[in-house]
């Protein structure tokens, strides 16, 4: 289930997603680093504290440094705010996609 293509749009901060059935995503770095699954972000997103909510922001100037695969599971994303601990599993992934698309869509 992992994209046959991911290609960073640096221009536009973005990542585009290609998977075999033709679906094509755009997410955002803001998006994926403010999603991410790792532990330390996960607990910060869980019942939001006033000393939390700067730390839920991402930097301006969020680019995405590096990609690694982790097998067949997914793919792993290190941020140039120096993030690098989530673990994006592929079926995570697009469903988080295809959430943000459907968030977006005009009634």
């Amino acid at each position: 289930m992992a994209p046959e293509s991911i290609v960073d749009h640096r221009a536009r901060a973005a990542l585009e997603f290609c998977w075999a059935d033709g679906v094509r995503h755009v997410a955002s770095y803001q998006l994926l680093r403010s999603n991410c699954p790792c532990a330390d972000c996960k607990a910060l997103r869980a019942p939001p504290r006033a000393d939390d909510a700067e730390d839920l922001q991402p930097a301006a100037g969020l680019c995405v440094t590096d990609i690694l695969p982790v097998g067949a599971y997914g793919v792993q994303f290190v941020f140039n705010d120096g993030h690098d601990r989530g673990i994006f599993p592929w079926v995570f992934l697009r469903g988080l996609l295809e959430r943000a698309v459907s968030s977006r869509a005009v009634p």
